[in-house]
């Protein structure tokens, strides 16, 4: 009676044992994969004088890089570079043109 008791112990050890396995090997994290990536727009609309574009990258490291503007509507042209990176986040920088007109040209 006691071997089946030992026997039983051990069965039930052993499977708690690889219930604990697989949760732990399906909580383990996976190595962050990122694929390459390209886009740009642009909205020019001369009747109601609006205008804003962008374009962004993104590398197979996880960097992204990009640049977007708007025509704000005292006439500066409001353009944001930035760079966003595991290191050091979003990173930006921001500049004002002043009496732009982006509509021309």
């Amino acid at each position: 009676m006691a071997a089946k008791g030992g026997i039983l112990l051990l069965l039930l050890v052993t499977m708690g044992s690889l219930s604990a396995l697989v949760r732990f090997v399906r909580a383990a994290p996976q190595a962050e994969k990122y694929e390459a990536y390209e886009y740009k727009y642009e909205v020019k609309d001369p009747e109601k004088q609006l205008f804003f574009d962008k374009n962004e990258a993104g590398d197979t490291a996880g960097k992204v890089t990009g640049r977007y503007s708007v025509w704000l509507p005292d006439g500066r042209l409001m353009t944001i570079k930035y760079i966003v990176d595991k290191e050091g986040g979003f990173q930006p920088e921001v500049d004002f043109q002043d009496n732009a007109n982006p509509l021309s040209g």
